[in-house]
C-alpha cells in the first residue's frame, strides 16, 4: 500500500480514508473552528486519574506490607497485579473497539476507583484476607489498560478539534506522566508518614472518582455519536474476527511494522539498561552503587526536559531526520559513559540522553494514533504494547550474563554499538521515507480488504 490501509472492508463494512486519518491535519484550509472544552476535560481528568494511580501505586506496597506484615505476600501482590495488567493488554483490545473509546475509558476508571475502594472498605472491616486482597489486586491492575489505550486513542480527535498539533498533545500527556512518575512516590511517602498507609487508598479512589465525574460529565467527542449510529450488527464483529483483523493489519502497512519492530528492539535495550545495567554501571564504574538512583532520576529529568521540548518545536521538526537523530544521539551518549568515570559528568551524559531519546516514543506513538483506524484502534493498540514489552524480561537476562561475562565497560561499548547499528539500519529502512505528518489530500483511496482475506 502506498501510505496507508485507508479502506478496511470488514463483513462487507469500509473503514474510509478519513476514518483512517482521523485527527491529523491541524491547519490550513482544512481547520475547522476550535472547541477546546471536550480536550481540556481529558487532560484535566488524565491528570486528577494519573495523580491518583501514581499515589497509589507507590503506596499500595507499603499498605500490603502493613495490612499483612508478610514480604513475601507483597512481593506475590506485585507480580500479579502486573501480570493482570499484561493479560489484559493482549485480550483487551477488541472489547474496547466493540465500546467505543470513551466507553472504554469511563468503565476503566470507574471499576478501577470501585476496586480501590472496595478494598479500604474490606480493610476497615477487617475482613481483608490475603487471598482476597490478592484477587481483588489482580483485578484493580487489569482494568487499567483499557483506559490506557483509550486514552491515547481519543486524543487525535480531541486534539484537532481544540486547534492543538499532536505532537504538543501527545507531549503534554507524557510530560504529566513523567511528573507523577517523580513526584507520586514522594506524595505517597508524605501520605503514609502523615496519615498511614490505608489513606494512599483513599486518595486514589477520590483522585478516580472525581476524574469519572469530569470524563462523563464533560467529555463529549463530535463524531463518535453518529459513527455509533452508522454502525450495523454486521459491523460489530465477532471477538475472533477483530482480533485476526488487527493482526493482519500491520502486514498492510510497512511503515508502522517498521516502527513496531525497531520500538520492540529499543524497548527491550532500555528494561535492561534501566535496571541491571545502570546498576552495575554505578557500582563498578562510579564505585557507588547508590548513584543508580542519581542516573535513573538524571535520565528522567532528560527525558522530561526533552519531551517537553518537543512538544513546543516537534511539530516543524522533520520527521525521519528526527526519529535517525535520536538513535545516533543516544547512541553517542552511552559510548561517552565508557570513557570517563566522574560522577558529574555521567549524570550531565545522562540528563543529556534522556533528552535525545525522548523524540522516539512519541514519534511512534503519533504514527500509531495517526495509521490505525479508530474501530480497531483497542485491539491494534494492544497487540502492539504486548510486542513492545514482551521481550523485556529476556534483554534483562542477556544484559545480566554479558555483565559478569564481559565487564560493565564493555557491556556498555556494546550497548551503545548495539543503538547506532540500529540507526546505521534505519537509514536504509525504506517505509521510514513515508515517515511524514500525513495530510488529507496525500490520502490515495486504495482496494478494499474483505473479511475472507484476513481472516482465512
Amino acid at each position: 500500500m502506498s501510505h496507508i490501509l485507508a479502506d478496511f472492508a470488514v463483513t462487507g463494512h469500509r473503514i474510509d480514508a478519513s476514518g483512517a486519518r482521523r485527527g491529523v491535519e491541524y491547519g490550513g484550509r482544512h481547520r475547522t473552528p476550535h472547541r477546546r472544552g471536550a480536550y481540556i476535560a481529558m487532560q484535566i481528568a488524565f491528570a486528577i486519574n494519573l495523580a491518583g494511580n501514581a499515589i497509589g501505586a507507590a503506596g499500595f506496597p507499603i499498605f500490603v506490607l502493613d495490612s499483612t506484615g508478610d514480604l513475601a505476600l507483597t512481593g506475590w501482590i506485585v507480580t500479579v497485579s502486573m501480570v493482570g495488567s499484561i493479560i489484559t493488554g493482549v485480550v483487551a483490545g477488541p472489547l474496547i473497539d466493540r465500546a467505543g473509546l470513551r466507553v472504554s475509558w469511563i468503565f476503566s476508571i470507574v471499576v478501577g476507583t470501585a476496586l480501590t475502594a472496595l478494598t479500604y472498605a474490606l480493610f476497615v472491616a477487617g475482613v481483608l484476607a490475603p487471598w482476597l486482597l490478592l484477587g481483588v489486586s489482580f483485578l484493580r491492575n487489569s482494568a487499567d489498560e483499557p483506559g490506557r489505550v483509550a486514552t491515547f486513542g481519543l486524543l487525535p480527535t480531541l486534539a484537532k478539534q481544540a486547534g492543538h498539533s499532536l505532537e504538543s498533545a501527545n507531549a503534554t500527556l507524557r510530560s504529566m506522566n513523567a511528573l507523577a512518575t517523580i513526584f507520586g512516590p514522594m506524595v505517597a511517602g508524605g501520605i503514609v508518614a502523615a496519615f498511614g498507609s490505608p489513606w494512599v487508598l483513599v486518595v486514589d479512589a477520590a483522585a478516580g472518582a472525581l476524574a469519572a465525574v469530569i470524563v462523563i460529565v464533560f467529555l463529549a467527542v463530535p463524531g463518535s455519536a453518529a459513527a455509533e449510529k452508522g454502525r450495523t450488527a454486521a459491523d460489530l464483529r465477532t471477538y475472533r474476527q477483530q482480533f485476526v483483523v488487527a493482526v493482519r493489519f500491520f502486514r498492510y502497512d510497512k511503515l508502522l511494522l517498521s516502527l513496531i519492530i525497531t520500538t520492540t528492539i529499543l524497548a527491550t535495550l532500555d528494561s535492561a539498561v534501566g535496571t541491571i545495567g545502570l546498576t552495575g554501571y554505578a557500582s563498578d564504574i562510579l564505585d557507588d552503587a547508590a548513584w543508580y538512583g542519581g542516573l535513573v532520576s538524571a535520565f528522567g529529568i532528560g527525558s522530561l526536559i526533552g519531551t517537553i521540548t518537543y512538544g513546543v518545536v516537534g511539530a516543524r521538526l522533520p520527521r525521519r531526520a528526527t526519529y535517525l537523530a535520536a538513535y545516533l544521539g543516544f547512541a553517542a551518549m552511552l559510548l561517552l559513559l565508557t570513557v570517563q568515570v566522574h560522577v558529574v559528568a555521567a549524570l550531565a551524559i545522562m540528563v543529556v540522553g534522556g533528552i535525545m531519546i525522548s523524540p522516539i516514543d512519541l514519534l511512534y506513538l503519533q504514527v500509531l494514533q495517526e495509521r490505525v483506524p479508530e474501530r480497531i484502534f483497542g485491539s491494534v493498540t494492544s497487540i502492539v504494547t504486548t510486542i513492545v514489552s514482551g521481550p523485556g524480561p529476556v534483554g534483562v537476562a542477556m544484559l545480566t550474563w554479558l555483565l559478569g561475562a564481559a565487564g560493565t565497560r564493555t557491556t556498555f561499548v556494546v550497548i551503545g554499538c548495539c543503538y547506532l547499528l540500529i540507526a546505521v539500519v534505519l537509514f536504509f529502512v525504506r517505509p521510514l521515507h513515508r515517515l511524514k505528518r500525513p495530510r488529507f489530500d496525500d490520502a490515495q483511496p486504495t482496494q478494499p480488504i474483505m473479511i475472507g482475506s484476513l481472516t482465512r
